[in-house]
Parts: C-alpha cells; structure tokens; sequence
C-alpha cells in the first residue's frame, strides 16, 4: 500500500475538521496579515484579492449558521411552549365538561381515554401531538361533545403547523451546516496554496514570512488553554499571545489585593485597548468584545497591569 507523502496533506484543512472556530481564527489572522503586510510586500496583494471573499464567505456562513440554530431553537421552545398549552386545555377545560356527561369508569369515557393521559405524556413531541389527533377520533361524532371536538381539531392543527415550522428550520440549519462547511473547505485549501506561493516567492525568508502570515500557534495541535503566572506590585506582564475572536470568552482570577486591568494588546507591553477592571480574589469572565477592539489578528497579547501595592498571582483559561 502506497503512503501518502506528508507534505501533500493539507494541515490548514486537518486541523479545523472538528473546529470551525479555530478555522475561523486562522482565517481572520491569514486575512488581516495579508492585507497589512500587502503594502510592504505588493506580492501579496494577488493573494489577499483571491483570499478575501473566501475569508467573507467563511465568516458569514457561519453567522448563517448561528442565526439558524436560534432560531431552530427558538422554533423548537414554541412547539413544547404550545403543546404545553394544549394540554393545559385538554386537563382543565375539556376534560371537565366530558365528565359532566360521562363518569370516568363508565364504556363511553374509556372508550375517549382508553389510556388516560398517557399518550399525552409519553413519547417524543411527534407522538403527543399525534395524541390529540387520536381523541378527536375516539370522540367521534357525539352531538354533545361536537365543540370540544371543534376545539382539538383546531389545537392539532394548530401544533402540526408550529412543529413544521420547527421541521423546516431543522432543514434549514442542515442546509447552512453545509454551506459552512464548504466554505471552510474552500478557505483553507486556499491558505495552503497561499503557503506554496510564500515558499516560492520568498524562499530564503519563508520562515519567518510564515510566521507572520499564517497564525502557527493555532494551527498546532493541542493548544494551551490554561496560563499561569505572577505580576509585581505596579507592574505589568504579558499573560499570554493568542488569536481571539470578538465573542471568544477568558475565566481570570487574579488572587492579591487590590485592582488589576487586562488589556488585550497589540505588543506584549502594550496599553493600546480598553482597559477591563479585574478585582482580586474573585473569579470573572470576560468576553474579548469588551477590549473594543477590531483588528483581531494585531491585537494578541494579553496583558495585565497591577494597580495594588503587593504583587499578584493568576490563572487564565481560555474558554
């Protein structure tokens, strides 16, 4: 059996098989250094104009894809919300006047609830909605019961519309599943050719031209995720590097005295973000929208400042 030659195998498109963040972090690093680094290096540019609407493609299909699992969420709280409901109605109201016709061991109100309730409280939502269907039938065309049978008619029907709805929405995050995946299929085959052209282009500085281009610190295996470490009384220190997104999530708890700010910055020694205030000894978490920052690839460097008089230790984890 023949073996593959390893440098055939496309690491951009392996590593982000089971991880459409970190392809997303790759993607926004690969997009925004290309776009920076295209003014010192004009070669770039042909690079950055095939990239970007691949990078836009991956970015929005993906918020495609967000909005449809809300909203299939939100599909999936209004059938069980209206089933509820129903059922509701079916205890309370209904079945009170059945049994003002019909007392509850006699033939005719078995043969309404030959089970009682429990078609109603059994099974998946499919099988309880159905249930509804089944005590209209059971119902039949008794004259005195013919507004309680108007009144499921119209509750089934009504629960088979919200559960299509919910069906369709299913069908729909499916659909956007897909196309999120072809675009992050399409994004990072195309890193890996971009990466032949910097071989290529700039063979004898192809090392650190990677460095900057791609983001090799997301694309290893097994990244970091729990950072640990002391600051000095008024001083600053940098926690850690790493390719955030704006909805990405940090836990910090700084144990010490005092106050503390997190920066997310552009150096390791940089104060050019908004500040987040970390009291002591409490453990919070943080979103990294709240650095107010917009350029995701350049600013990397976590960093802490210590406002107390005694020094401080930390734990960040990346979430």
């Amino acid at each position: 059996m023949d073996l593959a030659w390893k440098y055939i195998d496309d690491q951009f498109v392996q590593v982000t098989r089971d991880s459409v963040k970190r392809s997303i972090i790759l993607s926004t690093f690969h997009n925004n250094a290309l776009f920076t680094l295209s003014t010192k290096y004009p070669l770039l540019l042909t690079l950055y104009n095939r990239y970007h609407p691949l990078h836009l493609a991956l970015i929005q299909s993906n918020n495609q894809r967000t909005s449809s699992g809300s909203l299939q969420q939100g599909d999936r709280l209004t059938v069980m919300q209206d089933y509820a409901a129903a059922k509701l109605l079916l205890t309370e109201e209904w079945m009170p006047v059945i049994l003002g016709l019909h007392k509850k061991t006699s033939p005719r109100y078995l043969a309404i609830f030959p089970d009682g309730l429990k078609d109603f409280n059994r099974g998946g939502i499919d099988d309880k909605i159905e249930a509804f269907d089944v005590l209209s039938k059971n119902i039949g065309d008794e004259p005195a019961l013919a507004s309680i049978k108007a009144l499921v008619d119209s509750t089934y029907a009504s629960l088979l519309v919200v559960r299509n709805t919910q069906s369709s929405a299913k069908t729909t995050s499916s659909d956007d599943s897909t196309t999120l995946e072809d675009a992050r299929l399409a994004a990072m085959s195309m890193q890996y050719r971009n990466m032949a052209f910097i071989v290529d282009n700039f063979y004898e500085t192809r090392e650190a031209m990677c460095a900057l281009i791609f983001d090799l610190v997301t694309l290893r295996e097994n990244p970091q995720t729990i950072f640990t470490g002391k600051v000095l009384a008024g001083e600053s220190s940098n926690i850690l590097a790493h390719t955030f997104l704006a909805a990405d999530e940090v836990a910090v708890k700084i144990v010490g005295s005092g106050t503390f700010k997190l920066r997310l910055s552009s150096s390791a020694s940089g104060t050019d973000s908004a500040a987040v205030l970390v009291t002591a000894n409490i453990k919070q978490k943080i979103t990294i929208s709240a650095f107010d920052i917009t350029n995701y690839a350049l600013h990397r460097y976590l960093n802490v400042e210590n406002l107390s008089g005694n020094a401080g230790s930390y734990r960040v984890q990346l979430l």
